[in-house]
């Protein structure tokens, strides 16, 4: 009594399905029906009442650029228009509850799916209850999506790589409370409203959102979990907000991770730990505040802002916080066009000062005055002549990372150096005072060109060359048993 259509062998352009064949009802489309059809356009009879599609019902087509789904459809399944690469326009019924796994993967044209023809909006259906992973990846000409009021959540790499998505719009009554794994992972979304309802951030969800005017963030109070990376790469984004109330609890590592423009972050006192790479990188952050609950920085929190784009530093730790310190280092001096200008630089520490997290500051030896004002400006001994010289013991992974200097002077108190501890920076010379020091076996990751390492006696630093030669750092080049310079 039913029929299913398993090919359409035809060289017809324009194609109608219609509710009856042969006096039997339209019931089904079979697995690669479409898939070597002719057709530009396609349209399903109105009066169809129920059908279903298989899997890979479309998957391939390369001529359709216009499909009308019927009606009745409830169900979009798994790879069904995936790789359908001239699909530009298709209509989705506002009935459909689930639209499966790669379900549209791979449709390189696809730009629109209501009919405003105009704005161009991929519009989800107002009853759909499941987005399947991946249901939109590589959609390179998608826009604008705007989402249903039953979706709870935005699957696992739904919208990847749709690289020209800029607008997302939840809507006023979302029931969206997951945003899973690269949902909008390399995309250029611009300014958005994240659902009330929201409860979690996947890894990388926004990240590498590269091509954007996406300038700030507001985390509703709902969201507790942010996951690793969700936000990483984020290049214009410059505030990140937490609403009042917020019931955040867990940042992933890395989670602003090279957000280059990133100037301001307020966490809630509900956070108790920054994690490794947090805001690693972002060299414009001149504004935040270690909380009162903090009790753990992960390795390289803060590394790479070494040199910030503003004097206006508001670095802090807010009062009743008995872990962590910032000690505030003297003033250095440079040269400017309308006279010399004292210029302030920190250290983040923990509260004993034994631990050296991040260098915080602009300093720029090319810019410094080297004279009885600012004496240590062109060796940086600041390390040396600052009272933390007879507390420091560690100096953390990746704490100069970024650091204008062409030398570095290391106390005799320090016993232990972390991973890419210079990285990026322009030193070109380091000073141990005392080398019988551990050092990790990345400690000189991440530089560039030829380094002096002075300091070490030979037997010290065997040990240490080995490593580095294991880790492919040719470029160091060691000068042992040097005296430490006056």
């Amino acid at each position: 009594k039913t029929v299913t259509i398993s090919s359409n062998p035809g060289n017809d352009t324009t194609v109608t399905v219609p509710a009856r064949i042969g006096g039997r009802r339209v019931a089904k489309i079979a697995k690669g029906a479409f898939s070597s059809s002719k057709a530009t356009s396609l349209v399903f009879d109105n009066d169809i009442a129920q059908i279903t599609f298989e899997d890979e019902c479309f998957k391939g087509q390369t001529t359709l650029t216009y499909i009308q789904l019927p009606s009745a459809l409830k169900e979009i399944p798994e790879s069904c228009f995936e790789d359908c690469t001239a699909l530009e326009h298709i209509v989705i019924p506002g009935g459909v509850t689930s639209i499966g796994v790669s379900a549209f993967e791979g449709c390189t044209s696809l730009t629109y799916t209501g009919n405003d023809s105009t704005n161009k909006v991929v519009t989800l259906p107002s009853e759909l209850k499941t987005l399947g992973d991946s249901a939109f990846k590589d959609c390179t000409k998608i826009s604008s999506v705007k989402f249903g009021g039953k979706l709870q959540t935005v699957s696992e790499s739904s919208f990847e790589s749709c690289t020209q998505l800029s607008k997302i719009d939840f809507g006023t009554d979302s029931a969206v409370s997951k945003i899973e794994e690269k949902a909008f992972y390399k995309t250029r979304v611009n300014g958005f409203t994240l659902p009330d309802a929201l409860t979690s951030i996947g890894e990388y969800a926004f990240a590498d959102d590269t091509s954007s005017s996406f300038t700030t963030l507001t985390i509703p109070s709902s969201v507790t979990i942010i996951d690793d990376y969700a936000f990483s790469g984020c290049t214009y984004l410059k505030t990140v907000t937490f609403a009042e109330n917020s019931e955040i609890k867990n940042l992933g590592e890395g989670v602003f991770k090279n957000c280059s423009y990133l100037s301001s972050v307020t966490l809630p006192d509900t956070v108790t730990q920054i994690p490794a790479l947090a805001f690693n990188g972002c060299g414009r952050l001149v504004k935040f505040t270690v909380g009162a609950n903090v009790e753990k920085i992960g390795e390289g929190a803060f590394g790479g802002i070494a040199n910030l784009s503003s004097s206006a530093i508001e670095f802090t730790v807010a009062d009743g916080n008995k872990n962590f310190t910032v000690v505030k280092l003297d003033d250095y001096y440079k040269v400017g066009t309308n006279g010399n200008t004292a210029k302030s630089h920190y250290l983040l520490m923990n509260a004993d000062k034994s631990e050296l997290l991040a260098y915080i500051g602009q300093f720029n030896f090319d810019d410094c005055i080297n004279d009885a004002e600012n004496p240590n400006a062109d060796s940086f001994k600041f390390l040396i002549s600052a009272d933390i010289s007879k507390t420091l013991k560690k100096i953390g992974a990746y704490a100069f990372s970024g650091l204008r200097a062409d030398k570095l002077c290391i106390p005799n108190t320090v016993k232990e150096i972390g991973a890419g501890f210079i990285s990026g920076s322009e030193v070109k010379t380091v000073y141990f005072e005392d080398g019988r020091c551990t050092l990790d076996e990345k400690a000189f990751d991440g530089i560039s060109g030829t380094l002096r390492v002075l300091g070490f006696t030979e037997g010290d630093v065997k040990e240490f060359i080995d490593a580095l030669n294991e880790e492919g750092n040719n470029d160091v080049q060691f000068s042992v048993g040097v005296n430490w310079p006056d």
